[in-house]
C-alpha cells in the first residue's frame, strides 16, 4: 500500500510536519475561556504571552521556531496551520522560552488561554484534562518523529514528505493528476521547515520541473501525482498506518521496506 492510497483519517495520522486538528471539545473550552487577538504579518508573540498561555491558531499561518546549536542551520521551524495548537511544552510548568519564538507569518487570528485554567481542569473536569494530556502526548510523539526524520533523511525525501503532508492537511484530492498546494509558502519558509538551504531547494525543484513533476501557476505550487508514487504510508515505522511494513528510519520508499516485518 502507498501513502496516497490511505483513507483520509489515516493520511492525517501519517503526517508529521503538521499536528492533527484539535479535538472539538478542547477548542470549545479554549474559545470560551480564552482571548482572541488579530496579529499582523511579521510580528512576534512576546515572551510573556508564550510563557503563560496556551496558543491556538484560528486563522492564518504562524511559524514556531526553536534555536539550534548549528550556526549553518540556526533554527528548527514548525509551520502551524489553522485549527492547531502551537506546542504543549509549557502546559504544566513555567519553563524557559529563551530559545523559542512564535513568528506571525501571515495576518493571523490567535486565541490565547491562560494555562492555569487548563491546569485547573485536573480537579474540575478530569475528562477534558485527560483529552488534553492525550493530545499533548501525541503531539510530542510527532515532534520526536519529525526531528528524527529531518536528521536522518535526504533533502529529496524531506521534500516529498512535506508535500504529502501539505496536501493532506488541506484535503487535496489525490486522484487528480496535478495536486495543488493551497498554502503559499516562500522559498525561505520551505527551506527552514525542511532544515535545508534555499539553494538546495531550488536545485531540487528545478530537477522536478525538468521531469514534469512540478510546476508553478501564479503563486501556487503544483506537483504531479507521480511525485508521490514511491511514498510509503508510514515513513517512520508507525504501526497504526494500515499496510505499512517498514521500520526503517532512513528510507521510506516502498522498495526499501524491511521484509522481516511481513
Amino acid at each position: 500500500m502507498k501513502a496516497v492510497d490511505l483513507n483520509e483519517k489515516m493520511k492525517e495520522q501519517s503526517t508529521i510536519f503538521f499536528p492533527e486538528k484539535v479535538d472539538k471539545s478542547i477548542v470549545e473550552f479554549i474559545r470560551y475561556n480564552g482571548e482572541q487577538k488579530t496579529l499582523p504579518k511579521g510580528s512576534v508573540v512576546g515572551k510573556g504571552l508564550l510563557l503563560n498561555n496556551f496558543i491556538y491558531l484560528d486563522d492564518g499561518l504562524i511559524l514556531y521556531a526553536k534555536r539550534t546549536n548549528d550556526y549553518t542551520r540556526p533554527k528548527f521551524v514548525n509551520a502551524i496551520v489553522p485549527e492547531r495548537l502551537t506546542d504543549y511544552h509549557l502546559l504544566l510548568e513555567d519553563k524557559c522560552t529563551c530559545c523559542k519564538q512564535i513568528i506571525i507569518a501571515r495576518d493571523s487570528k490567535i486565541t490565547f488561554i491562560d494555562k492555569r485554567l487548563i491546569n485547573n481542569l485536573a480537579s474540575n473536569n478530569v475528562e477534558l484534562f485527560t483529552r488534553i494530556m492525550f493530545s499533548s502526548n501525541y503531539f510530542m510523539e510527532r515532534q520526536t518523529a519529525l526531528a528524527i526524520f529531518l536528521l536522518t533523511s535526504s533533502p529529496e525525501e524531506k521534500l516529498v514528505k512535506l508535500v504529502f503532508d501539505l496536501l493532506t492537511v488541506f484535503n487535496v484530492n489525490f486522484k487528480d493528476e496535478w495536486l495543488k498546494v493551497d498554502l503559499k509558502l516562500t522559498r525561505e519558509e520551505i527551506s527552514d521547515i525542511l532544515h535545508i538551504s534555499v539553494i538546495k531547494l531550488d536545485l531540487m525543484l528545478n530537477v522536478l520541473r525538468k521531469k514534469g513533476l512540478f510546476k508553478r501557476v501564479g503563486n501556487h505550487m503544483f506537483f504531479n501525482r507521480r511525485f508521490l508514487d514511491e511514498l510509503s504510508p508510514c515513513p517512520l515505522g508507525r504501526e497504526d498506518a494500515n499496510g505499512c511494513k517498514s521500520n526503517n528510519m532512513l528510507k521510506f520508499k516502498v522498495n526499501n521496506m524491511i521484509k522481516i516485518n511481513n
